[in-house]
């Protein structure tokens, strides 16, 4: 079995997010990519059934992320951006106020990974809080995805062609059909991601204990707040890094000890595995790394998902 993703290449600003139906057949110039969905894999077979049943109809829902690496421009363009959406919210009634203090400085390119941090807890907790108009959920979503991005900091070499997508999808607007993670599941993980590899996406709002370690956030530790993954869903992630970054288990563990995690969660049960399942590794008959690399690095949107029989 294989998974095609058909995407747009329309020039649009990062970050790139949308909620669409698809397909969407009017886009142009587009590009697809091929993944040759894992073997003998469990859980992969249970995204499968998972994938087929959200494709089922003519027309489904979805919900995509698209991240790039971005220079110092890019990166001061969305500090000010996270700056205006904290304005925004604080002129409305229908959430709590950000506290000012959380403005970012958007003339240094030193870390503010604090408040990075406080800003993703108040889109966690604010979201978590109930539904909201789509102007405000929009916003919250917004600053989602602009803490991640930030998180990565930015790249001199504008030539750099690193491309990542998370992807959703869902028969409608309804809740998405999931399957709990096993113990067996968790066995399928891996820290092993390569350039083009199809990953079982996060699909949860909030933080595990890895992302907790590396921002440094011990107060969503002490406070219970770490969300493991906990689900099989047809929700995807697209790496197309050149080099991913990869899973600093030594440092994971080291944290771990030095901030007592183990005195709020044992960290020895098989949902605290580390890493992502691959579901599939992408096609690349009749191309190249560098071609299929300079291609995605065009991409803005997706249009249609399908599965294909082999």
């Amino acid at each position: 079995m294989k998974l095609k993703i058909t995407l747009s290449q329309l020039p649009v600003i990062p970050p790139i997010r949308e909620e669409v139906y698809l397909p969407i057949t009017d886009v142009n110039p587009v590009y697809s990519v091929t993944y040759n969905l894992t073997k003998n894999c469990s859980t992969t077979n249970k995204f499968i059934d998972l994938c087929s049943h959200a494709l089922h109809t003519s027309v489904y829902w979805c919900s995509y992320n698209i991240y790039k690496d971005i220079n110092h421009s890019t990166y001061v363009t969305l500090l000010n951006k996270m700056n205006s959406i904290i304005e925004t919210i604080n002129t409305s009634d229908e959430v709590p106020d950000i506290d000012v203090s959380l403005i970012l400085d958007v003339t240094t390119t030193l870390s503010q990974d604090s408040k990075l941090n406080a800003l993703h807890s108040y889109f966690e907790q604010t979201t978590k809080d109930g539904k909201h108009g789509s102007d405000i959920s929009l916003l919250l979503e917004e600053i989602n995805q602009i803490v991640h991005m930030l998180e990565g900091g930015f790249h001199d070499d504008t030539s750099l062609t690193g491309f990542q997508s998370a992807i959703r999808l869902a028969q409608g607007l309804g809740a998405t059909a999931t399957l709990p993670l096993t113990d067996e599941d968790y066995g399928n993980f891996t820290t092993d991601h390569q350039w083009g590899d199809l990953l079982l996406d996060y699909y949860t709002v909030g933080k595990d204990l890895y992302n907790a370690a590396t921002t440094d956030d011990v107060k969503l530790v002490t406070n219970r707040e770490v969300c493991q993954q906990n689900t099989i869903h047809p929700g995807i992630y697209m790496e197309c890094m050149p080099n991913p970054v990869p899973y600093h288990t030594e440092f994971y563990y080291k944290w771990c000890d030095v901030n007592n995690v183990k005195d709020y969660y044992d960290i020895d049960l098989p949902m605290f595995a580390l890493g992502r399942v691959v579901l599939g590794k992408i096609d690349m008959t009749g191309t190249t790394d560098e071609e299929v690399s300079k291609e995605l690095s065009k991409c803005t949107g997706i249009t249609k998902v399908e599965l294909v029989d082999e």
